[in-house]
């Protein structure tokens, strides 16, 4: 039995959305689940290896939007909005104050990951 509820505590989700605001009303429509540990572990690696920026002039709305949960703790460990560029790099935001960019390569895989 405990070996049942560890691997259920170790769960984890990302969970895959399109930012919208409609009238005032901001959120984020969920369309897509992954679980794959490998694309999950992927996720982490690139998160961890994107570089720090400044705020970035960005007016329009962010395309995509994804989170890392872990349901059976009721916790959401990593939120990015995204934004890509015309010359293949991406602009993450964490929702807060923090900006990163992935270089052309890490879009790519991260596309890849997200199934965008």
């Amino acid at each position: 039995m405990s070996i049942i509820l560890l691997g259920c505590s170790a769960d984890e989700v990302i969970k895959v959305g399109s930012p919208f605001n409609d009238e005032g009303t901001e959120g984020v429509k969920f369309n897509n689940e992954i679980t794959d540990e490998k694309a999950i572990t992927k996720l982490r690696t690139i998160i961890d290896h994107s570089k720090g920026i400044d705020k970035p002039n960005i007016e329009n709305e962010a395309e995509a939007f994804f989170q890392l949960d872990r349901p059976d703790e009721s916790v959401s460990e990593i939120r990015r909005y995204i934004w890509f560029q015309d010359d293949g790099s991406t602009v993450l935001f964490d929702g807060g104050s923090n900006y990163a960019s992935l270089t052309k390569e890490q879009t790519l895989e991260l596309k890849s990951i997200l199934e965008l």
